[in-house]
């Protein structure tokens, strides 16, 4: 089970190693429902078609980012007027994604607010954010503020005040997909031991609060003129289609597809071991995305 879930990430960020985009093996992609191989041009081919794609990533995998960068500059031939949405920014820190794009900001800076927005290593995003900046694409803070999210966390929306609560959606609904909401309960019990019931109903509000942001931001930068969205975040908001890809399609009618690294969670195993997992209609993995880039183990 992958922890690129709010409540068992980015609460609490750890302090991390420093580390280094870096470049995926040659592409094994599956795609679902059927988990045969294809190339990854007819993957991009296929996602050029969606107007929003989600990137997932265990946040401090090198590989997985690398993964989202091929996704990107294959997405960004295909399709040239598309955005890069990040989870890692929210939405009232837009300005200074703007202000750096627009070359106001120097790179040192940038990276001295990336560094207190998310805490991980931004050299992991650099190739993603550099080449979005280089090519003109808008880069789109999707998130709700830490703090509130937060709150939530503790107390649930109505903890927040009348102001604060402004800031989120109008609408902020649990999900309704039976797989997903498994799954987000599974992580919050293995991640937090088993919280009581109150203190799940809030952990999967603050859940609920992250995702409807999300998937309303999207929505808004489909209306302000984005020919499509690569949305860049926690594979934990994307499994099943839930979560933002969820949100989004309640606030729009927009065609959708999850990209998911492989092993999610990170980590390495044998290719043939990964296929027979993925392809196992016992595990029914192949339910959580349209494609999965694999990421074998190739030590000799």
């Amino acid at each position: 089970m992958t922890h690129a879930l709010v409540l068992a990430g980015t609460l609490l960020v750890p302090k991390l190693p420093p580390g280094r985009p870096a470049a995926p093996p040659s592409a094994v992609v599956v795609e679902s429902p059927g988990g045969g191989v294809v190339s990854d041009a007819a993957m991009l081919d296929r996602l050029a078609r969606a107007d929003v794609v989600y990137a997932g990533e265990k946040h401090d995998d090198p590989l997985h980012h690398g993964v989202q960068f091929e996704v990107l500059k294959g997405l960004h031939a295909r399709r040239r007027g598309l955005a890069l949405g990040l989870e890692m920014v929210d939405r009232g820190q837009q300005a200074a994604l703007d202000a750096w794009t627009a070359g106001r900001t120097s790179d040192a800076d940038f990276e001295a607010f990336w560094k207190k927005a998310w805490g991980y290593d931004f050299a992991m995003y650099a190739p993603l954010l550099r080449y979005a900046k280089a090519n003109g694409l808008r880069i789109v803070g999707l998130n709700a503020p830490r703090a509130l999210v937060s709150k939530v966390y503790r107390g649930g929306l109505a903890a927040l005040t009348p102001a604060e609560r402004a800031l989120l959606p109008a609408s902020v609904a649990q999900t309704s997909d039976a797989d997903y909401l498994k799954y987000i309960t599974d992580a919050i019990n293995e991640s937090h031991g088993n919280p009581p019931p109150a203190a799940l109903a809030n952990m999967l509000e603050a859940q609920a609060v992250w995702n409807e942001t999300m998937g309303e931001s999207v929505t808004d930068a489909l209306a302000a003129g984005a020919e499509g969205v690569l949305v860049v975040a926690g594979s934990g908001h994307m499994v099943f289609r839930g979560g933002v890809p969820e949100s989004a399609g309640r606030r729009r009618a927009v065609s959708q597809a999850v990209v998911l690294p492989w092993p999610d969670a990170g980590g390495r195993a044998p290719l043939a071991d990964m296929l027979r997992e993925l392809r196992d209609p016992a595990r029914a993995l192949l339910k959580r995305a349209d494609f999965f880039w694999l990421l074998p183990d190739l030590s000799p």
